[in-house]
This record gives structure tokens, C-alpha cells and sequence, in this order.
């Protein structure tokens, strides 16, 4: 009974390592005061990068972005619509995420 247990928590551990590296790989790639996205889930696809994005409504030339780092000394925060319009959710300087809840098509950088 207890190999058993020893067994199942040894595997749980090893299913969990792939993400977790790919993740933690990820955030450097994105440099200072640059707001970065990736066409893809978890840092893949192409990469689509604002540097050094002033304050207000932007977007991402090039796609949508389905992962987001931002690097920027600001808050900022990641629309569904253009225009800086739909469902949001923010992110404050050092953050990202790796999977966004749908795909990004417009951001707002506060102060």
C-alpha cells in the first residue's frame, strides 16, 4: 500500500514537469518593457511583441495572441474585441499568462 502511494506520487510529479518548464522557459523570453504575446498556448506559434507600448488602446500586429507576458512597467490589460472592447483581464508588470481564455485581439497600458 505504501509503494503504491509512493508510486502514484512520483508519477504525478513527473506529469506535471513538461508544463511546468515550458512555462518557466517562457517569461525570460519576453525582454524589459517589452508587452510580448505568441500566437499559441503556452509561448508557441509566433511571437508578437509591442515594445515599450505607451499608455492607451493597442493591439498586436501580426495575430492574436493566445499566451502574454508583460514586461512593461505598467499595468495592462488584455481584451477579446478590438478597440479595446469585450471580456477582459489584467496583468500587472512581471506576469504572464500562458494559456489566455480566448484570443487576444486588442490591450490597454495604464499610466
Amino acid at each position: 500500500m505504501k509503494m503504491r502511494s509512493i508510486a502514484l506520487t512520483g508519477a504525478a510529479l513527473l506529469a506535471t514537469l513538461p508544463l511546468t518548464a515550458g512555462t518557466a522557459d517562457a517569461a525570460p523570453r519576453c525582454s524589459t518593457t517589452l508587452l510580448c504575446g505568441w500566437t499559441q498556448p503556452n509561448f508557441g506559434g509566433r511571437a508578437l511583441n509591442l515594445n515599450n507600448p505607451s499608455p492607451g488602446c493597442d493591439g498586436f500586429s501580426g495575430g492574436d495572441a493566445r499566451s502574454v507576458s508583460n514586461q512593461t512597467r505598467h499595468r495592462v490589460t488584455f481584451y477579446s474585441d478590438t478597440g479595446c472592447y469585450g471580456k477582459r483581464f489584467d496583468l500587472t508588470f512581471g506576469h504572464y499568462s500562458a494559456k489566455t481564455p480566448w484570443p487576444v485581439k486588442s490591450v490597454a497600458v495604464w499610466g
